[in-house]
C-alpha cells in the first residue's frame, strides 16, 4: 500500500480548542500516542487537502473504543462518494473505497460518546 500524503486538513472542532495537545496535525504523525480528539457536537469531519489529484483506494482509521462513529461519508466537491461504517474498537480498520480528488471530506456521525466527541489515532489514506 502506498500512502498519498496529506498537505492540508480541517476538523469541525477540538476539545476545549486545545490544539497543542488535541489539534488535528496529530492524525497524521504517525505516533500511537496522540490523538485528534473533537469537542461535543451533532456532526464531525475532518477535511483533508492532498498535493496533486490522488486515487484513493484504501482508508485506515483508528479511534478510542467509546469515541467511535458508527458511520462516516467520504465526499468530494460536496457530493457523497462512499460511505464506511466503523465499529466502535481500539483496532485499526481498513476500509476499501474509490475516490479520488486533490480534497476530501469525511463527516462521521451516529456517535458512540453520547455527547458526539470522536477520539481519533490515526487516520491513513492509501492508492492501492
Amino acid at each position: 500500500m502506498v500512502l498519498v500524503p496529506v498537505t492540508g486538513s480541517s476538523v469541525s472542532s477540538t476539545l476545549q480548542r486545545n490544539t497543542k495537545e488535541y489539534g488535528k496535525k496529530f492524525l497524521f504523525d504517525g505516533c500511537p500516542d496522540t490523538c485528534w480528539n473533537s469537542d461535543q457536537g451533532e456532526s464531525q469531519h475532518v477535511g483533508v487537502r492532498f498535493a496533486q489529484h490522488s486515487s484513493v483506494k484504501r482508508i485506515k482509521i483508528q479511534f478510542q473504543g467509546g469515541f467511535a462513529a458508527k458511520a462516516c461519508q467520504i465526499k468530494v466537491g460536496g457530493e457523497v462518494q462512499d460511505t464506511i461504517y466503523p465499529v466502535d474498537s481500539n483496532t485499526v480498520q481498513e476500509f476499501s473505497v474509490n475516490v479520488s480528488g486533490t480534497e476530501m471530506q469525511l463527516v462521521f456521525s451516529g456517535f458512540t460518546d453520547f455527547y458526539g466527541r470522536l477520539i481519533v489515532y490515526l487516520l491513513e489514506f492509501h492508492d492501492t
